[in-house]
């Protein structure tokens, strides 16, 4: 558990010293992102949708930990957003940090699923 508490701090500091370092205003925290991709503005909704109904199903037939597709969830989510600023946002260099965050949580569900923590 330590493990996991210290990757999360790790992560909110390396946030903050990428956004320092190339300049990066902060966003607000619980904002929604708003896509300058239709297409991936919809795969969101679909990525959204079908994590609230696998939830649901997990919880009724238990195929496996909730934490693993709360992960897997968070990892789709954030490609998706670190793909639109790539592609359509490069000049506010944010696709950096959506990319940083993202590796930060598949390592935190590699660790996970290993049994490590």
């Amino acid at each position: 558990m330590y493990i996991l508490i210290m990757l999360v701090a790790a992560a909110v500091l390396v946030d903050f010293i990428l956004r320092k370092v190339l300049d990066i205003p902060r966003s607000k925290f619980w904002g929604k992102y708003e896509y300058e991709s239709l297409a991936l503005g919809r795969w969101d909704k679909y990525v959204t949708i079908a994590f609230v109904l696998f939830l649901v199903l997990d919880m009724i037939f238990m195929f496996v930990e909730p934490y693993i597709v709360s992960c897997l969830f968070l990892v789709a989510a954030i490609l998706l957003k670190g793909i639109d600023e790539w592609k359509y946002k490069q000049e506010t260099k944010e696709y950096i940090t959506s990319f940083v965050q993202m590796g930060f949580f598949l390592t935190a569900f590699v660790l996970l699923t290993s049994g490590i923590v």
